[in-house]
């Protein structure tokens, strides 16, 4: 057969450590250092833009844990050339802090809203907190009522935005597991020989 060899020249560059990360613009949140710690690089460890990414991420979770929904940040980088150095500069834009004016379900024929509404760690009228609803779903999931609900899923929470109010209202759709199940075990007992058992039980019963 035929066969070709192909040769391909590599300019790795040169290897950048990382010199420092600032932040500006930063109104609510002022402690530079708490920010910095966010980032799982140190000044001086070779530049990584994936950890640079999980930082930003961090970044972004932390600020919507308070209430800003609408938060970007925009890494700029400089460089110095002589000593191989990248420093990264943060602008940060908060956007407006959000608070939390009401919540609601969808699909919940058989499981009663006040059933619901304990297992969820935000209020009405508190600051939205993006942690505390993700452990809400969580707290829900661990009931076993539902269908898995996903935080990351639109098809799960529903949000919409108030920007003059700064306010947020949260539906919350589920999709309940069949209301009756049916259980068979079997198996060989030495005294009574072979035997079957069946078993039955109704999901959230009281609703």
């Amino acid at each position: 057969g035929k066969a070709v060899d192909i040769t391909m020249p590599i300019d790795e560059g040169e290897k950048y450590n990382l010199g420092g990360i600032t932040f500006k613009n930063t109104k609510a949140v002022t402690n530079q250092k708490a920010l910095r710690s966010l980032f799982p690089i140190k000044d001086g460890d070779v530049f990584s833009r994936e950890k640079i990414g999980k930082g930003l991420e961090a970044l972004r979770k932390a600020y919507g844990d308070l209430g800003y929904v609408n938060f970007t940040s925009i890494p700029n980088t400089t460089f110095d050339e002589q000593k191989k150095l990248v420093f990264l500069d943060v602008d940060v834009d908060e956007g407006k802090q959000f608070y939390v004016r009401r919540i609601e379900f969808q699909g919940n024929t058989t499981t009663r809203d006040k059933v619901i509404r304990r297992e969820i760690a935000l209020e009405e009228g508190q600051v939205y907190n993006q942690r505390a609803w993700e452990i809400s779903l969580l707290r829900l999931n661990q009931l076993g009522y539902f269908e898995t609900l996903k935080p990351d899923d639109p098809n799960t929470t529903e949000k919409h935005l108030n920007e003059k109010e700064g306010t947020v209202d949260l539906t919350l759709k589920v999709h309940e597991k069949g209301k009756n199940s049916v259980g068979l075990t079997g198996g060989v007992s030495g005294l009574a020989g072979a035997f079957v058992g069946i078993s039955y039980s109704t999901n959230n019963f009281l609703g």
